[in-house]
């Protein structure tokens, strides 16, 4: 490719108020929805000349700010040449440099580059908003910073001939695509090498056929002589309206073109087909597209050499995992940069945790962060990909993360969420991950890099508050008994016993015979196991009040996962108004809703 698009900045752009963005060959925007994911990418087709169409509504604004009449919004990129294994390197080739000229390229001791400043401004005399171009001769750390050229300076012909970038958004359907010209399908089909002679004979033909279709069909020859005479009415005494079952025309045959699917020796129109296969042959199209337009460019030059830039929203719309995997390993061999957002963890996980940018919006503000990794108090990547990216890769998508020991916690936890905030962890964009006790450092290490927010729910036995300690400092170099955002049970208590010493003893009894589907299971069980060997070789004592308890920990502990959510939702019916959620899940989930800006739905008593 010969040139990459390593840096973006942007100031006052729709919801970006500032962002400041290292680039690579391939960008996977992930985050929720409506965090600002297509302004990004809208603003990247701005910047490369793809889309002229800007109004005061690309400008940001806080709530209650009437827009000033002086408030511009910028866009800053950087292009530097890369050799063929996708390096960056210190000189443009010689193409690269004729296609910017000195108008454009700016050597630095760190190598040559090309930055461009796009402004967004309000022409006062026309009323509406401008683009200007403007050339950085340094770029500094901040648009404040950037020194400009202060000469006025334009995109030059060849560049607006080599640089190219596609913008593909959520909507793209190859059906309307047929019919339109625009269309990267009907630009394809539109157009031509052929030469003239051989394009008049294929007219010629198709004309023919045409003539020949309406005189061996009744009804068309009918209706053709019934509006023949509409030509001479509104025409000339020689105009004609004639009917054309076919196009007569090369550069218009997207017209009455059509795609058809062969399945078990039917043929079916793709207008028959899913969103999800018309919207991946779309992209398909594109890459056709791109390809025959890097043809002709050889083709006339055989030294040039041409940029292409990608933006896509949501490949994966419509489309099974299996076949999101697919198109993505498609998109992945498509040349040129490519900006990629996606909800799809099938997605996620197909690429490097190195592409991978987290979009967030807090008061209304897009946030951007890259995903870097520090080698000295971070997990090993490889291990991050296979214990967390593979397996948990919906994460990626959260508002809010919370991070508890084990199978019980990850059932119950939903449950009380559901009482406290009155829907469930998923409505608010909350993943509530159980990881088994001893992986935090590996969550939160990737966690930390996307400054996701995130809370531990950790048991109170020794080897889990060592394992919760040794996580958070190694990743943050904090103690967590500072973090209000860690909830450790106390008195050295699991969430089993959280339970029973806070008074839910008959709650949980009560579930675990409704789930048994027997009245007397916990008695039973208490009578079938005293005196019987223990932990150590020990015999049980369940006698008395004491032994009752100490019997009811132990058939949690033996079925904790099967119980988990049966005394859950026990608890949330059958306990009072103050009781729905226990004591320490009810710290956690206000914490949880200082974050979310959330608030507790209040209940009426049982």
């Amino acid at each position: 490719m010969g040139l990459l698009l390593t840096k973006i900045r942007i100031q006052n752009f729709r919801s970006i108020e500032y962002m400041d963005i290292d680039l690579g060959l391939t960008n996977l925007l992930i985050g929720q929805n409506n965090v600002g994911k297509s302004n990004f990418l809208k603003a990247i087709n701005v910047a490369l000349g793809a889309s002229n169409d800007v109004s005061e509504s690309d400008i940001f604004v806080v709530d209650g700010e009437r827009l000033a009449k002086t408030k511009n919004a910028v866009i800053d990129i950087v292009f530097r040449p890369i050799n063929d294994t996708n390096e960056v390197v210190g000189d443009f080739s010689v193409f690269w440099t004729s296609v910017f000229t000195e108008s454009w390229v700016t050597t630095s001791p760190y190598g040559a580059f090309v930055g461009i400043r796009t402004e967004i401004k309000l022409d006062v005399t026309k009323d509406s908003y401008i683009i200007i171009r403007k050339c950085i001769r340094q770029w500094h750390d901040s648009i404040e910073l950037a020194q400009l050229d202060p000469k006025k300076v334009s995109f030059t012909e060849d560049m607006r001939l080599y640089i190219s970038s596609f913008y593909m958004d959520a909507n793209r359907d190859i059906v309307q695509d047929l019919r339109n010209k625009k269309s990267f399908f009907g630009r394809v089909t539109s157009g031509h090498n052929m030469a003239e002679e051989k394009v008049r004979e294929i007219e010629a033909q198709l004309s023919t056929v045409n003539a020949m279709i309406v005189e061996n069909i009744p009804s068309l020859q009918q209706t053709k002589d019934r509006i023949a005479g509409i030509g001479r009415t509104i025409g000339s005494a020689t105009s004609s309206i004639e009917i054309e079952p076919l196009t007569r025309k090369l550069s218009d045959l997207n017209r009455g073109m059509d795609i058809v699917m062969q399945d078990g020796g039917a043929s079916l129109p793709i207008s028959s087909s899913g969103y999800g296969t018309r919207s991946w042959i779309s992209f398909l199209t594109l890459s056709a597209f791109v390809e025959n337009q890097g043809k002709k460019i050889i083709a006339e030059d055989s030294e040039a050499d041409q940029y292409i830039m990608l933006s896509m929203e949501e490949p994966e719309a419509h489309l099974h995992p299996q076949a999101q995997r697919q198109l993505f390993s498609q998109m992945q061999n498509f040349t040129g940069q490519k900006m990629i957002s996606t909800h799809s963890p099938s997605v996620v996980t197909q690429s490097t945790l190195g592409d991978y940018i987290y979009f967030s919006k807090r008061d209304g503000r897009t946030n951007a962060i890259r995903y870097k990794l520090d080698s000295n108090t971070m997990t090993p990547e490889d291990k991050i990909v296979r214990e967390v990216i593979n397996t948990r890769a919906e994460l990626l998508f959260s508002s809010a993360i919370v991070l508890c020991e084990g199978i019980t916690e990850e059932l119950a936890l939903p449950v009380y969420f559901s009482e406290y905030f009155g829907c469930s962890p998923y409505s608010l964009g909350v993943n509530i991950i159980g990881i088994g006790g001893q992986n935090y450092k590996t969550y939160l290490s990737l966690i930390k890099d996307f400054e996701i927010p995130w809370f531990i729910f950790g048991d109170g036995e020794t080897s889990a508050i060592t394992s919760v300690q040794t996580a958070i400092s190694d990743v943050f170099g904090m103690d967590y008994t500072t973090l209000n955002n860690v909830i450790i049970i106390d008195n050295g208590h699991d969430y089993e016993k959280h339970l029973i010493h806070d008074g839910y003893n008959d709650i949980v009894i009560a579930a675990i015979c409704d789930y048994e589907e027997e009245p007397t299971f916990f008695d039973d069980y208490i009578r079938d196991m005293n005196g019987q060997k223990g932990k150590g070789g020990i015999p049980r004592n369940y006698e008395g009040v004491e032994g009752r308890t100490t019997a009811l920990k132990d058939l949690c502990h033996r079925y904790k996962a099967e119980y988990a959510l049966p005394v859950a939702k026990q608890i949330v019916t059958t306990a009072g108004t103050t009781t729905h959620v226990p004591r320490l899940i009810t710290k956690l989930f206000d914490e949880l809703a200082l974050t979310l800006g959330a608030e507790r739905v209040v209940q009426s008593e049982v």
